[in-house]
């Protein structure tokens, strides 16, 4: 791209990047993700935990994180400390988005999505309260399981409100804060938003964000094109709704919706049709493997295609974007059985967070995709404006600062283009589920991949047996929840 060998625009640069010293997200994330991944559950827990303390930005992804270690661990209690500060920041963003509390004054809007707080997408809700009550579940506490399950659902169930409410809010943000930077630095940009809307039109654009992040900007993240079943946790769904049943409270939809949403689990659907029958479970176990680690994201960059842009190209030094790629990950094991001394079950998957996550993804990206082309538009503007007064001055002193001026803005433009790589990447891959009898002695063993990965002796009861293994180098973490025959 023309004008990347000015001196003025490098030694910008470099004075930019000069700046960086302190961990960047990327190198947070990425120690974390090594000793999550290989068992060190309490390792991974430090850093972030110190960084949530903070209350920056960041805060409710780091807290998220740490509370997904410390409850492998085995500190559930002080995970469920960091699960309430979690929704108490989420909770706090239903009054004022992240995107119309963040960052006021400072043109945030221009610079990347980073400059907001992480404020966490519908699945992190429903994960959020569907861990405390897990967690409670597990400590004998049934009331406080039962008012996590209740909010977890209300969290399914405003799904689509909430992710409609953040569009709205990032957009109207984007339209101020975009003229504003126009005006101020006399950007010759047009019709910013007529333009995004041509180059999300463009077959090789188009093409490129297909290739390289699964998008189709036709219908990818579209609204209008969800059904409930697209963005509902049938493993949620599921978990509460046994709960409920063997608990004798009102089971709701639950059973059915996790039955609906994932016909070929065959779990699911026994066990809605035997509550649909009005039937009582005694002596049963079930077993949820929480397997493998959700996608990750990472920076992904493209130039905006700038033979779309009505002015003269000439004068753009700098023309980049960055959006976050979803690094998929492995499992922790392939087959996963439950065994006991009368009966070996082959466990099956119940819901594939994978999927979920992607969804979420999509609905992030259709908005972030029309707010990084357009801070790339308007941008560009302001260094085409300034090349065009450099061009049409007859002072050499006058063009100098114009051209200084110009490459300064490029630099700016360079130093501010980023993807915003936060997420809780401690979610599941997938989950499976298995569900047997209770035998004599209580014993059940959990086999992955032909190996013995937990063993757990139950007492006279329903059971509910969860356990996690994020990699297939990580010790599998369990936890049991034991409740009397009714």
């Amino acid at each position: 791209m023309k004008g990347l060998d000015f001196p003025l625009f490098a030694a910008g640069l470099a004075a930019v990047l000069s700046g960086a010293g302190c961990r960047t997200t990327r190198e947070v994330l990425d120690d974390y993700e090594m000793n999550y991944a290989r068992g060190a559950y309490e390792e991974a827990s430090k850093e972030v935990s110190e960084l949530a303390a903070e209350e920056d930005d960041s805060q409710l992804m780091y807290g998220l994180l740490a509370a997904s270690a410390l409850r492998n661990f085995g500190a559930d209690a002080s995970a469920n400390i960091l699960l309430d500060r979690a929704e108490d920041v989420m909770v706090g963003y239903d009054t004022e988005s992240a995107f119309a509390s963040g960052a006021h004054g400072a043109m945030a809007m221009m610079t990347n999505d980073r400059a907001f707080p992480y404020d966490g997408g519908g699945q992190d809700r429903v994960f959020t309260c569907l861990y405390k009550a897990i967690n409670y579940a597990a400590a004998g506490d049934s009331a406080a399981a039962r008012t996590e399950f209740n909010r977890a659902e209300q969290y399914q169930e405003n799904w689509l409100w909430q992710r409609r409410k953040d569009i709205s809010a990032a957009q109207e943000r984007l339209d101020e804060e975009a003229a504003e930077y126009a005006k101020e630095n006399k950007s010759d940009s047009g019709d910013s938003g007529k333009i995004a809307k041509g180059v999300l039109a463009n077959k090789d654009f188009c093409a490129q964000l297909e290739e390289n992040l699964g998008y189709d900007a036709a219908k990818s993240g579209d609204l209008d094109r969800l059904h409930p079943s697209d963005w509902t946790n049938p493993y949620a769904s599921h978990v509460m709704g046994v709960f409920r049943w063997i608990n004798g409270d009102p089971v709701g939809n639950c059973l059915r919706d996790s039955a609906q949403y994932r016909r070929d689990c065959k779990t699911a659907a026994a066990d809605s049709n035997m509550q649909r029958k009005g039937e009582t479970p005694s002596d049963t176990v079930w077993v949820w493997v929480e397997d493998g680690l959700c996608p990750m994201r990472k920076e992904w960059r493209i130039d905006l295609p700038i033979v779309l842009i009505p002015y003269a190209n000439k004068y753009i030094l700098y023309a980049g974007m960055a959006f976050p790629k979803l690094e998929y990950r492995q499992t922790g094991a392939n087959g996963w059985t439950v065994m006991t001394s009368g009966e070996n079950v082959n466990m099956e998957e119940l819901a594939d967070i994978d999927k979920l996550i992607k969804l979420e993804y999509d609905v992030y990206l259709r908005g972030a995709l029309t707010r990084e082309i357009t801070r790339t538009v308007v941008k560009i503007g302001a260094q085409v404006a300034l090349g065009i007064a450099a061009d049409n001055t007859n002072d050499w002193r006058v063009e100098l600062a114009l051209r200084a001026s110009q490459a300064g803005v490029a630099a700016w433009a360079l130093s501010t283009t980023a993807a915003d790589e936060r997420s809780w990447t401690a979610l599941p891959k997938r989950v499976l589920v298995g569900k047997v009898r209770r035998p004599a002695d209580g014993k059940i063993v959990i086999v992955a991949d032909g190996g013995t990965v937990a063993e757990v002796v139950l007492p006279e009861g329903n059971s509910m047996v969860f356990v996690t293994k994020p990699a297939p180098g990580a010790a599998a973490a369990v936890k049991t929840a034991n409740f009397p025959n009714r």
